[in-house]
């Protein structure tokens, strides 16, 4: 894909739709999706993303708009949508991509920095203080989620066993990525079956999740956190949500300190799912799988040594589930 910079044109186009032709555009991120900030004549600060071609219908992200809107009237610090002129919480914006166009959103800017900017790659025991925090924000997301009815019309992919790990899991095929030699495919194969298994049998709480609360999705906002970036929520399994947060300090030599802290912070706003650190278990798998996908598909992002470490990350998680 082009650099951010090629994507400029298309921003100022979206700026307009949105009654803000003349305010200033400052290139953040591109990966996926490209990201700006905006400031406005009034010194108002946004984010405007344009969207990924092709991850998300137009109903889809209508539906995070909507979800979004309910947690914010709950009281919680999640991206605030702006519409357009029009009324449309989002325009069509040309680019250079080959599919010519992508959805452009525009939120408030949420002043602070993420957890990931504030720890790096520290998950020793001065972090745990962090990780109980977000266990309760998760905690909070869950709770207003399982008891939220969203209107007819809503639209969310489902991150079930089918979603996972079925014939088309929604991030792709992982046990055949291309980078993969027969043995490796063999293992993420078996992983996959033994997931399956488990998932169609579990029974817990099952409701609308973030999907990717990871430290650079959690906000610091003066003495609040809150979570950014929507783009992967879904119907999903609470342990789930739950798993990705605690996946970067999984085979720390102070992991289980850190998941007890954060299962402590969880517990005081909401009860715990039974059997949760077998859940854990389970959903750490899940996500080292899931990456697998994740990685296959960016080597310019992440190169190609990322797989002893990841394959290694599997075949514990093999064990630890049985």
């Amino acid at each position: 894909m082009p650099e951010i910079e090629a994507y400029l044109p298309a921003a100022h186009a979206a700026l307009a739709a949105f009654g803000m032709a003349s305010a200033q555009l400052k290139p953040i991120s591109k990966t996926e999706n490209a990201v700006f900030r905006v400031t406005d004549a009034a010194g108002a600060v946004f984010a405007l993303r344009l969207h990924r071609p092709g991850y998300h219908p137009r109903a889809a992200l209508d539906s995070e708009r909507l979800l979004t809107a309910m947690l914010a009237e709950k009281g919680l610090i999640v991206p605030t949508g702006q519409r357009a002129t029009n009324g449309d919480w989002y325009v069509a914006a040309e680019t250079p991509d080959p599919e010519g166009w992508r959805h452009a959103g525009l939120t408030v800017w949420h002043a602070g920095e993420t957890l990931q900017s504030r720890i790096g790659d520290d998950r020793g025991p001065a972090t745990r203080g962090w990780f109980e925090r977000a266990g309760s924000l998760l905690a909070e997301l869950h709770t207003h989620t399982a008891n939220w009815t969203p209107p007819a019309g809503f639209v969310r992919h489902r991150l079930d066993a089918d979603g996972l790990v079925g014939k088309t899991p929604f991030w792709g095929r992982f046990w055949e990525a291309s980078c993969l030699n027969a043995e490796e495919q063999k293992l993420l194969s078996e992983a996959r079956e033994l997931v399956r298994a488990r998932l169609i049998e579990l029974r817990a709480p099952f409701s609308l999740i973030h999907a990717d609360a990871h430290a650079g999705n959690i906000l610091i906002s003066g003495d609040r956190l809150g979570l950014i970036d929507f783009d992967d929520c879904a119907w999903g399994w609470h342990a789930f949500d739950m798993a990705v947060s605690l996946r970067s300090a999984w085979g720390e030599p102070g992991f289980d300190g850190l998941r007890e802290r954060f299962l402590t912070g969880y517990e005081a706003r909401r009860a715990l799912p039974t059997g949760i650190l077998k859940q854990l278990d389970l959903f750490l798998l899940v996500r080292a799988l899931t990456l697998v996908s994740w990685c296959a598909m960016r080597p310019e992002v992440v190169g190609d040594d990322w797989k002893p470490d990841l394959l290694d990350d599997i075949r514990l998680a093999m064990a630890a589930v049985g």
